[in-house]
């Protein structure tokens, strides 16, 4: 019987309740910040599959400036653009 009239005296204890009140609150906050966490990859994901987009992109499109330029270069030279005249 000492054990339950314990318990009763520990839940009647205002510093116990301001305890409870506040392990409640931190509890529901890590539930809070665990799904913001969640979010937050997720969108990370969205981003780095975009950036990845976009450098494919632009990977491209300097490729393409590159060989124009090559291109531009060898037909110059095949008319004979560097033939010295005297």
């Amino acid at each position: 019987m000492q054990n339950i009239d314990q318990g009763a005296e520990i839940r009647r204890d205002p510093m116990v309740h301001d305890l409870h009140i506040r392990v409640s609150r931190i509890e529901h906050d890590a539930r809070n910040h665990s799904m913001e966490v969640a979010v937050i990859k997720n969108d990370m994901a969205y981003v780095k599959e975009s950036v990845g987009g976009i450098q494919r992109g632009i990977n491209k499109i300097l490729w393409a400036i590159g060989i124009s330029v090559l291109a531009a270069g060898t037909t110059f030279i095949m008319s004979g653009g560097l033939v010295v005249v005297q």
